[in-house]
């Protein structure tokens, strides 16, 4: 169901099939929702329980009718509508893994951003973070930030320019940056758009407001831009 509402899929379906004896899902199709399957209700919002409330009970029948018909009697016929020589348009449908939840600036649209965090939950990305130690200058490590509620937005007035780095953060403020009202967290994604972090967990801290979440993790350069009349200031490196 995940792959289904990531691939964008307008349709789907349910398979009633025999267990393999050595392999998953490599049993004979007894039965199976015809060609072209059922409409998704809003695709383009749709999320997996919503879905999944939409399958299961057609799963739980077309299991009833496969018992009353007998299709598990050998010898057992393949009643899949796909031939196996048709291979073409299939999304294979792998383990859902925590790097794919993994933001990948430089190909990702807003489109996949939003898809992926609909369907598998808050994205995630690497940030430089500086510590300040007593006994010498700041150190650098990459650490692990969520991003916990975002939001496509109109881009701030003069920003432009900065779309040119997709997956670099920045706030609508001078540098040093501090949280006042009107300004905030946004970084541009491959395809120009504008997304705005509203909160944001950086590793080994609580939930926080994106733009106080950056500040007390020293994510902000050290100087701020002028554009078009507006001061913009980045973080010290791209997201990766």
């Amino acid at each position: 169901m995940h792959h289904t509402l990531l691939a964008g899929e307008k349709s789907t379906g349910v398979t009633l099939q025999t267990l393999h004896h050595k392999t998953f899902d490599h049993g004979t199709i007894l039965s199976q929702t015809p060609s072209p399957g059922i409409d998704i209700p809003n695709p383009d919002c749709c999320t997996v329980p919503e879905l999944l409330n939409l399958v299961a009970p057609k799963g739980a029948q077309l299991l009833v009718d496969g018992i009353n018909d007998g299709l598990f009697v050998p010898p057992v016929k393949d009643a899949g509508w796909r031939s196996k020589e048709e291979t073409g348009n299939l999304t294979h449908a792998s383990k859902i893994k925590p790097e794919d939840l993994h933001i990948d600036w430089a190909n990702w649209t807003m489109l996949d951003i939003n898809r992926r965090n609909r369907v598998l939950g808050p994205l995630w990305s690497k940030s430089l973070v500086a510590s300040n130690p007593s006994d010498g200058p700041p150190t650098f490590q990459q650490k692990r930030v969520i991003l916990t509620e975002t939001e496509e937005v109109e881009p701030p007035k003069g920003c432009g320019s900065l779309a040119v780095v997709p997956g670099l953060p920045f706030a609508n403020a001078p540098y040093p940056v501090e949280p006042k009202k009107g300004r905030a967290l946004y970084v541009f994604t491959r395809d120009g758009k504008a997304l705005r972090i509203n909160k944001m967990k950086v590793e080994g801290e609580p939930v926080a407001d994106g733009l106080r979440a950056a500040i007390k993790a020293r994510m902000f350069g050290d100087r701020s831009f002028q554009l078009e009349g507006v001061e913009f200031t980045p973080f010290r490196n791209p997201l990766v």
